[in-house]
């Protein structure tokens, strides 16, 4: 230990390859099991501040318990991440003159494996350098063999229960990806707008009703006009009809209470086809068109939704045919130019909304009515309600129960089916008549259905959120009986965001519950967001996110200045992003090694929604990584005289029982997730009590033979939450095998 000054660099890769190949992270012996499931990262990500924060959470949970003496398991593993995936694939095929519709669909699928096979594991690779001790043994895949089998299996046994159907329904439909999406992978964004008012004009009269809208080009959809039942501005209208602009058809006017009649003119329009509220309208009315092309009411039964717009957002259908073959934006001029040049326009003006983005697209959402497969998930979200309700299950902090309510008090029927081709492909094969069956493979179809003719496959794949809600046992082994599945299920604690509560924490717990009758966990610890030090959210845009590979390894500045900067599109963002840098950064990210970065995550790990990132804290803790060191010099010093602490005099007695309380309270602290509590616990002991005072006095006394089993014991006790330099010290002064062990 001759340098003064810690360096991470020089041990910290190789001392975490030790580690792995000596197989200490794979399952430990003990009575009690423990076990931790990894919130499976996309096969296409990178480490991001929320995985380090949350891994680097995980990571100390599962060191403590197993130096604890528990049997544990942390379940590492990777998702296919469908659209994400199939986006980077297709991108690459495209720089190389090459499109996916050309190589068809088996060879895009090579494709992909030969990508994954390459280029998939740049996440894992970046887990291991946080210290992530995981048990890289069982590392599993969402599309592994035997994992697909147990989506098959948990696919055809829904089904069996009646509890898969395929639907004519409005689905998020992302035009440039052509595929649907789930409301996670859906961002709002305010944007600036052009609100119309359009006058309908009130069929057998010369009065006028007007509506507005930020989508010009659904009125060739438009189904009704509705107005809230009290309203007495138009009760004398209710049953009557009004002439769509532009079309050849009548649409009536009908009351419903979901109006504000304080909003605007207290009318709005109904498109069932192209806007998910309006469908709701539009059921509960029965609209329906007769065959004059005329909106007709009825019972819920008759409801049948029209569709404008087909899956690239074109004007189709029953719109008129001078529209068709327009894109949305063409078709919005076009009918803006025509509703003006007949006098029924009533005003445009600036509106700010919400419009829906699709994550990975950028592009423009619709609402569009297809046909897709949905699980009926109503009698599962009771069961996941009760599971939570009866205790079975803990949220902490015991908040979000009310968010996780809320969620699956109103849940819709998930739709599990994506037009994409990298993916778990939904086992339901057509015959020659459109007859559907579902099984395990086409042998399987032909021999119990005895069908001898032509069948193909259903050429969608399942939601990737499909495949994940059955992370917690498919991992271990399932459909199986395995001793992991028996050691390890249902597992301990889960670590995730809040933002996935509904999409896969509240779905893992409804289909764990109705495939083994069982919780997936006993506690879920919902973290907050990692935002910058002024309390934004970290986003390219903004240019404040912040790699922690970066923060681990340091960065020199005009390599953080191309990261940042690069593929920016808008205008004079570049330069703004690069003015900000410089002046955060004018030299680059300084170096601090994962245990700084890991004790500042532990720091700020408290139970609030939102967190920022302070550098100064991370310098604090980089400063504390140097004092361990020089303490452990220090002491080094002095020869081994014992190998146990025996108190000798009043000032061995305070620090042990200083040491113990500190224990003690740090037990406490993990117990109760209270990370940042249990490091601020480890930071004043041993710089305040351990280092400032007993040294120091052991010093003066010249009493200095408990000071190496002293620093032992705190060595083990601070581990968790320091793994490298811990580690390091105790192989350079006492040698006796890892603290993990």
């Amino acid at each position: 230990m001759a340098s003064k000054q810690y360096d991470p660099s020089k041990i910290e890769e190789s001392l975490y390859k030790e580690w792995e190949a000596s197989g200490l992270f794979s399952q430990s012996e003990g009575e009690t099991p423990y076990c931790i499931m990894i919130p499976p990262p996309n096969v296409t990500g990178t480490l991001h501040m929320g995985h380090g924060f949350q891994n680097a959470i995980m990571d100390c949970l599962i060191r403590y318990k197993k130096m604890s003496g528990y049997k544990t398991h942390w379940q590492v593993g990777t998702d296919h991440a469908g659209i994400a995936t199939e986006m980077v694939v297709e991108r690459q095929l495209l720089e190389a003159g090459k499109t996916k519709k050309e190589l068809g669909r088996e060879k895009f699928e090579q494709e992909v494996w030969n990508w994954k096979n390459k280029s998939g594991n740049t996440i894992t690779n970046q887990l291991r350098r946080l210290g992530a001790s995981l048990d890289w043994e069982s590392e599993r895949f969402t599309y592994d063999e035997d994992y697909q089998d147990a989506v098959i299996l948990a696919f055809n046994k829904l089904h069996e229960d009646g509890l898969i159907y395929r639907g004519s329904r409005l689905v998020n439909w992302d035009p440039a990806l052509q595929t649907s999406l789930s409301d996670l992978e859906v961002v709002n964004k305010e944007k600036n707008v052009k609100l119309t008012s359009i006058k309908y004009k009130i069929d057998g009269t010369d009065q006028f009703i007007t509506v507005a809208t930020t989508r010009p080009e659904t009125l060739l959809g438009d189904m009704a006009i509705a107005v809230h039942p009290d309203d007495k501005r138009y009760k004398e209208y209710i049953g009557k009809d009004v002439e769509l602009p532009l079309c050849n058809r009548k649409i009536p006017i009908i009351a419903d209470d979901y109006v504000d009649m304080d909003f605007g003119s207290g009318a709005v329009k109904i498109t069932p086809g192209h806007d998910f509220n309006d469908y709701e309208i539009g059921k509960r009315h029965g609209l329906s068109m007769d065959s004059k092309n005329n909106i007709i009411q009825g019972d819920e039964s008759s409801f049948e939704p029209i569709s404008v717009l087909d899956k690239h957002a074109k004007i189709c259908g029953c719109a008129p045919k001078n529209f068709h073959e327009l894109n949305r934006f063409e078709a919005r001029k076009k009918i803006l130019a025509n509703l003006e040049s007949e006098d029924l326009i009533a005003g445009i003006e600036e509106y700010e909304t919400s419009l829906p983005f699709g994550d990975r697209s950028d592009e423009i959402l619709e609402p569009f009515l297809t046909d897709q497969w949905y699980v009926d998930t109503k009698k599962m979200a009771l069961s996941a309600i009760d599971l939570v309700k009866n205790g079975d299950i803990k949220f902490v902090p015991s908040n979000w129960e009310k968010t996780y309510f809320q969620w699956l008090e109103n849940i819709q029927d998930w739709c599990i089916s994506r037009q994409l081709w990298w993916g778990h492909r939904i086992p339901v094969w057509y015959d020659e008549s459109s007859n559907y069956y579902v099984g395990s493979s086409e042998e399987d179809i032909r021999e119990r259905f005895k069908i001898k003719g032509k069948l193909s496959q259903d050429e969608d794949v399942l939601d990737t959120w499909f495949s994940s809600s059955l992370w917690t046992f498919a991992t271990l082994g399932w459909p199986s009986k395995t001793p992991k599945l028996s050691s390890f299920h249902p597992t301990t604690t889960l670590v995730t965001g809040f933002d996935i509560i509904f999409f896969w924490v509240a779905r893992m717990i409804m289909m764990t519950n109705y495939f083994l009758d069982e919780i997936p966990f006993k506690e879920v610890f919902i973290t907050g967001l990692i935002k910058d030090e002024n309390g934004q959210k970290m986003s390219k845009s903004k240019g404040n996110i912040i790699d922690p590979l970066d923060l681990i390894y340091g960065i020199e500045l005009d390599d953080l200045l191309k990261k940042r900067t690069s593929n920016l599109m808008q205008e004079g963002l570049a330069e703004k992003i690069e003015r900000k840098t410089r002046k955060q950064f004018p030299n680059g990210i300084e170096s601090y090694g994962s245990d700084a970065v890991r004790m500042t995550f532990f720091s700020l790990a408290t139970h609030t929604r939102d967190i920022s990132f302070e550098l100064g804290r991370l310098k604090g803790y980089r400063n504390f990584c140097n004092k361990i060191w020089n303490a452990a010099r220090f002491i080094n010093n002095y020869p081994k005289e014992q190998d146990k602490f025996e108190a000798k005099n009043d000032t061995d007695k305070w620090i042990e029982k200083e040491f113990n309380d500190v224990s003690e309270q740090i037990t406490k602290n993990v117990e109760e997730y209270r990370l940042d509590f249990a490091m601020n616990e480890v930071y004043e002991f041993f710089w305040g009590k351990f280092c400032d005072k007993y040294i120091e006095d052991c010093k003066a006394s010249g009493e200095t033979a408990n000071l190496h089993p002293m620093l032992k014991k705190i060595l083990i006790l601070m581990h968790p939450f320091a793994p490298f330099i811990t580690e390091e010290v105790n192989e350079l002064i006492f040698d006796d095998g890892s603290l993990m062990e």
